[in-house]
């Protein structure tokens, strides 16, 4: 077995990112908005002790708008762009969620959601509730001034007077507008061919929502896009895949040549302070190439990063724009029979999926979806058939509140992987400890078949040995180390705490990689 030396560990490492900061964002609207104030708080302390250091809300247009279902926008006093005069009572969960997760220590993130009041829309939808063809611009704009002003920092507490509600400071535009479930038409048919239509429709609005958030603030961070990672192999049916979503919303064509068509003849270059993308690999694992050129998994993150410079290069975009991956996560096989993975598996590719995140400097926030499952007895389908499990089984728990593996996996990331061969393999580590500030004690720990103990990894190759093993992450709670190469193995992380206890985090077997190269 090859000996690594400190400089070959160096060698093996280089090009990975220094010490950096990326944010960890939860959502879970139904335990954040549907939940009573003394459960939200405890939700709220409940994420931060897992160590997220955002949480994603909804602030859902449809829900918070008076007289939804109307055709005529209300009259007077009615002001669009001043919650003071909408209904108070839409408003309290939103200010309940934002006020808990605050006092918790946690950021927040709201998006200009899905779906939007009738009188705010050209034609309706078949499904009453979830309005969503051509949303109007300006009516959009005006919500989000009133959302950005509620929560500016200098708007009054309804329920606690001589306070102000706190203050967010990142908003993100509509969710997933490449989804044919949450924005309309996807795509439409007329001389110009069958051709997307949803990035046009976004693109007015994402501009609309920009500049008003802005006027009430220039320090809020407003992203753009949140579009899902798929889309459909057929133009003309389902969603718009995300690259091509992009191009379109830049009014470029897939030789990025501008679009000749009537919604690009007033383009202007598209502004944002991020990209919001959710990078889903739902039936793979996360180093899963997508199934279609267009579509952009975890995997494809460069992809997505390439076109987003390409277009800034080419003034189609104003700046080349960080990305914030604002929705992950696994669902779970014994949750929902009718999915790939194991929760054991879901566990596993917290760590994985968090690693291929951090090693992209260009990543601002990685995510995670539900912190519980939903139940999907609320689905209200037969028992036992896909319609039942038709809700969302991606919890760090389960529905009744039982930790799953995944619940340790976020709160204490880790990945192992071989990488070289022959006599230079070694092992790669990589971990986080998400919960805490500065550097954190830890150490890895190998899983000895013969006694079924856990030892900790003590030689770092060459002259790189520490005491027990033990080391300290950087200031943001990560590592990346090497390990010499033992044979195929189990490895895991441990956290030692300022109590003297040390909390072990989920197993991981390594696995083969021919993606590094192996030292020189």
């Amino acid at each position: 077995m090859g000996i690594l030396t400190c400089s070959l560990v160096a060698l093996l490492v280089a090009g990975a990112p220094g010490v950096r900061d990326m944010e960890t964002t939860l959502q879970d609207d139904a335990q954040f908005l549907h939940r009573s104030p003394a459960q939200v708080q405890r939700t709220a302390e409940q994420v931060a002790a897992l160590g997220a250091d955002r949480v994603r809300l909804t602030a859902g247009w449809s829900a918070l708008a008076p007289a939804p279902r109307s055709r005529r926008t209300p009259r007077a006093p009615f002001d669009a762009s001043d919650s003071r005069t909408y209904e108070q009572d839409r408003w309290r969960s939103l200010d309940t969620a934002v006020k808990a997760s605050t006092t918790a220590g946690l950021g927040v993130q709201i998006d200009l959601g899905f779906w939007a009041p009738r009188w705010a829309v050209a034609a309706p939808a078949k499904n009453r509730d979830r309005e969503r063809l051509y949303p109007d611009p300006h009516a959009f704009a005006d919500f989000a001034t009133a959302v950005a002003r509620r929560y500016s920092g200098a708007f009054p507490d309804p329920v606690q007077r001589g306070r102000v509600l706190p203050a967010v400071r990142m908003f993100a535009t509509w969710n997933e507008p490449n989804h044919a479930s949450f924005l309309g038409p996807q795509w439409v048919h007329d001389r110009y061919g069958t051709r997307p239509m949803s990035p046009h429709v976004y693109r007015s609005m994402h501009a609309a929502a920009y500049d008003a958030i802005k006027r009430v603030s220039d320090r809020d961070l407003v992203l753009m896009g949140n579009t899902a990672s798929t889309g459909s192999g057929v133009p003309g049916r389902g969603g718009v895949p995300p690259l091509e979503f992009l191009r379109t919303m830049a009014c470029v064509d897939r030789e990025l040549r501008p679009l000749s068509v009537p919604e690009c003849r007033d383009f202007r270059p598209l502004r944002a302070d991020g990209f919001a993308h959710h990078p889903y690999s739902r039936l793979t694992p996360p180093d899963a190439p997508g199934a279609l050129a267009d579509d952009a998994p975890i995997a494809d993150t460069a992809k997505l990063e390439t076109l987003l410079g390409e277009l800034a290069a080419r003034g189609r975009i104003a700046g080349t724009l960080p990305l914030y991956f604002t929705e992950y996560g696994y669902e779970s096989r014994e949750d929902d029979p009718f999915q790939p993975f194991t929760r054991d598996q879901q566990a596993r590719f917290e760590g994985w999926a968090t690693y291929l995140a951090w090693r992209d400097p260009g990543v601002r926030m990685f995510a995670q979806f539900l912190l519980r499952d939903i139940d999907p007895a609320e689905s209200g389908r037969k028992p036992g058939t896909r319609a039942y499990y038709r809700d969302w089984q991606t919890g760090l728990f389960t529905a009744s509140g039982e930790p799953k593996p995944a619940a340790r996996a976020f709160k204490l990331p880790f990945f192992a992987r071989t990488v070289g061969s022959g006599d230079t393999r070694a092992v790669l580590l990589f971990g986080q400890v998400r919960p805490g500030d500065g550097p954190r004690e830890v150490r890895v720990e190998r899983l000895e078949p013969a006694t079924g103990a856990w030892a900790p990894v003590t030689s770092w190759g060459g002259t790189c040995d520490m005491e027990a093993g033990a080391f300290l992450t950087d200031r943001a709670g990560f590592f990346l180390r090497t390990a010499p190469f033992a044979g195929a193995g189990t490895y895991r992380m441990a956290w030692h705490h300022d109590d003297g206890t040390w909390e072990p985090g989920v197993p991981v077997p390594t696995a083969d990689d021919g993606s590094m190269p192996p030292p020189l």
